[in-house]
């Protein structure tokens, strides 16, 4: 074995130095990097910390004007209860001031009468002045009789006045105790829905938001949740973005915020009541309604198969195959529903006895912009059925199909030259 010289010594320090530094400046850089992780984690804490504290301020700041709403409206009834207590008080002093002043103006008169006629008796009274002397005072009588007639009545009066005065209130704590009653009770957020719904759109729109309750507030936030204003009417839009949206009941109850995403393009290449939809690389218009594709139409059934094509021909049109038909309807989510991945009952036409006007479910819109494709009319397609190459699929489902309405399904195939009142189609170009 060999021993180093010392130049091969000093090299070996020197390596063993370099390797030593290295690693160094390794770990220093690992606790940079985990320094600057814990700082990153920090500030999003934070960030959560502080939306949570503005939520609940808000959320604190809407309670306290409800709060004092309700008291400021307690206060007014108290205030109107008190002034017709004392109007009605004022007025019966003054009826009771009246029928005293009446009573005493008859007594006085009265006696003014018999002093009279006692003044005018001769040193020998006779009957006729004994029987006028009677009769002023059966008078007097009978006005003091009188009076104290119209003294009960009055106070009748003012015991009514004060029992009706008195159910009133009574009436009034009952009902703000039942109403206290269904506030404490009420536990349920209403619903809300935004419309138009989310989707692309080609001019500018009016949102509005709606309630499932009647007394209810709806807010609209544009782009976060921050800035809430007041949706019961329109507001105009017209950028791509998001819209948060929810709804407060009568009670203070909320639903939850919820997104809906715009996208509003600059140009339709596709005319009237149609829009450009992407499939397999290229671009087809598809028809907005089915046919006859006019807002506010009866949609056309009783119609086979091979007349549908040749109505969309006669349209310079193609009737759409069952690939373009669900690209159409799913999206740019590729959603289950026109509308999302679950059923509601109340977005499209998919639980009655009939047919409905093109368009008039506002809800039932595809992102592309398409109306009724959950629903309303099983539509014709141009494709042939796999099990049964001599039947072609149709597609959406009708009236009275409900959750199987979806646009994913395609298992339904029917003879082309048959007709049925359940059928339509719409067309593609």
């Amino acid at each position: 074995m060999t021993e180093n010289t010392p130049n091969e010594q000093q090299d070996l320090e020197k390596d063993e130095t370099l390797d030593a530094k290295a690693k160094k400046r390794k770990k220093k850089n690992i606790v940079v990097l985990v320094i600057m992780f814990l700082l990153l984690l920090c500030l999003f804490i934070v960030q959560c910390q502080l939306d949570r504290i503005k939520q609940e301020a808000l959320q604190k700041q809407q309670q306290t004007e409800l709060e004092a709403r309700q008291n400021y409206i307690l206060d007014s009834l108290r205030r109107m209860e008190k002034a017709k207590m004392d109007s009605l008080a004022s007025a019966e002093e003054a009826r009771i001031a009246d029928s005293l002043r009446a009573a005493d103006s008859a007594r006085v008169a009265d006696s003014i009468r018999v002093a009279d006629s006692l003044a005018n008796l001769k040193p020998e009274i006779n009957k006729d002045s004994l029987r006028h002397v009677r009769d002023s005072v059966k008078h007097v009588r009978d006005s003091i009789r009188a009076v104290n007639d119209s003294l009960q009545k009055v106070e009748q009066a003012r015991n009514d006045s004060i029992a009706k005065a008195e159910k009133a209130r009574l009436d009034s704590l009952e009902k703000k105790r039942v109403q206290d009653s269904i506030r404490s009770s009420d536990k349920t957020p209403p619903s809300a829905e935004i419309t138009p719904p989310a989707g692309r759109y080609y001019d500018p729109i009016k949102l509005k938001v709606k309630c499932d309750e009647i007394k209810c507030k709806t807010f609209l936030s544009i782009g976060d949740t921050m800035n809430p204003v007041e949706a019961g009417k329109a507001v105009e839009y017209n950028k791509t973005g998001s819209v948060f949206y929810l709804a407060e009941d009568s009670v203070g109850n909320r639903s939850k915020w919820e997104e809906a995403k715009y996208d509003m393009a600059s140009d339709n290449v596709c005319g009237k009541n149609a829009y450009p939809v992407p499939v397999g690389g290229k671009t087809v218009c598809v028809d907005a309604y089915e046919y006859p594709n006019e807002p506010d139409a009866v949609p056309r059934d009783m119609v086979n198969q091979e007349q549908a094509v040749e109505l969309c021909k006669q349209a310079g049109k193609h009737l759409c195959s069952i690939d373009e038909w669900q690209a159409a309807c799913r999206g740019k989510d590729k959603g289950r529903y026109s509308y999302g991945d679950s059923y509601r009952q109340n977005k499209c036409n998919t639980n009655t006895k009939a047919v409905k006007r093109s368009g008039r479910k506002e809800q039932c819109r595809s992102w592309y912009g398409m109306y009724d494709m959950n629903g309303n009319l099983w539509e014709w397609t141009s494709t042939a059925s796999k099990d049964h190459p001599n039947m072609f699929l149709v597609a959406g489902g009708a009236w009275n199909t409900n959750n199987e309405s979806k646009c994913t399904d395609s298992k339904f195939s029917f003879y082309p030259q048959n007709q049925y009142p359940s059928v339509g189609f719409r067309c593609c170009r």
